[in-house]
């Protein structure tokens, strides 16, 4: 399976079509439509994902000494975590969390009914525990599946056939640990699993521009241009050390919305080459860039 990086933007995407919008489905399709068999998966040969592991922007759960963003959301009662606890989704049926607000009534109204994924749910906690410790890896049922998730599968997978597992982002690890947590997790892709992570390059809302001729921030180009050169260039040190590009903390003022990347980079098998799916930028400071490996 591959491993894919969606820039998910505005909630809005999932009710809308548009260029990314179009793409995410464009990917989606590449996937055969025809039924599993016993032969093909002893090869090791998958026609579609048997399920998806997601790592979202908008699941940065709260734990004592960890540091807080005002765009994520947060798993409820979670102040009570122990700093640096990893948790995985596990539910069979997880709920859909509508995390936003602010947005149309028919957000909200949208249902993306997948099922969950609670044996890929085991398998991440089994392959993440060791480097976790000596801090807890925990499978949970009361998370779901947040917006960073469905907004972009409403169009990979619309009949929300794929089921579904989310990892949490632990916001006190070095960009180091994201990427080799990724490493650990790309056995899954040999194993029917599409290993995906939401989230944006850039993500600047106190710099919007709802300007309907909005340009591109000249510090959003320069850092997405940075990054996505290093991307091609497979160049993981100069991706670990993004913090000390000079517009970083324009381009990415709280940390959630970039590390979704670092999982998918570190899944990244030797010699793949980065194959973009969409790019571009909205609002001024938001870049659309999405990308996938194999």
């Amino acid at each position: 399976m591959p491993a894919v990086f969606f820039g998910h933007g505005s909630p809005m995407n999932t009710l809308e079509n548009n260029e990314f919008t179009a793409a995410w489905g464009q990917f989606g399709a590449l996937f055969a439509t025809a039924e599993h068999n016993r032969a093909m998966n002893d090869l090791g040969i998958y026609a579609a994902p048997k399920a998806i592991l997601c790592v979202s922007a908008h699941w940065a759960p709260v734990s004592s000494g960890a540091a807080t963003t005002s765009s994520s959301s947060y798993l409820p009662g979670a102040a009570n975590v122990p700093a640096g606890a990893t948790l995985v989704q596990s539910s069979d049926n997880p709920k859909m969390i509508h995390d936003y607000s602010g947005f149309p009534p028919e957000l909200s109204r949208f249902r993306y009914p997948v099922a969950g994924a609670p044996a890929v749910a085991l398998r991440v906690a089994d392959l993440l525990r060791p480097m976790c410790a000596p801090q807890p890896i925990a499978r949970t049922t009361s998370w779901g599946v947040d917006h960073g998730t469905w907004s972009v599968l409403a169009h990979v997978f619309p009949n929300a056939n794929i089921p579904v597992a989310q990892l949490s982002i632990d916001l006190t690890r070095s960009a180091a640990w994201h990427i080799e947590a990724g490493r650990r997790l790309a056995i899954l892709r040999l194993e029917g699993v599409l290993v995906m992570g939401t989230g944006n390059i850039v993500h600047n809302l106190g710099a919007i521009d709802w300007s309907v001729d909005a340009k591109a921030h000249p510090a959003a180009i320069r850092f997405h241009d940075y990054i996505v050169d290093a991307i091609e260039r497979d160049d993981i040190d100069a991706i670990e050390r993004w913090q000390e590009h000079p517009d970083a903390t324009y381009a990415a003022p709280t940390p959630e919305h970039f590390l979704p990347l670092l999982y998918v980079l570190g899944a990244r098998a030797k010699g793949e080459r980065a194959k973009t799916i969409t790019d571009g930028y909205v609002y001024s400071s938001l870049s659309m860039y999405s990308v996938r490996f194999g």
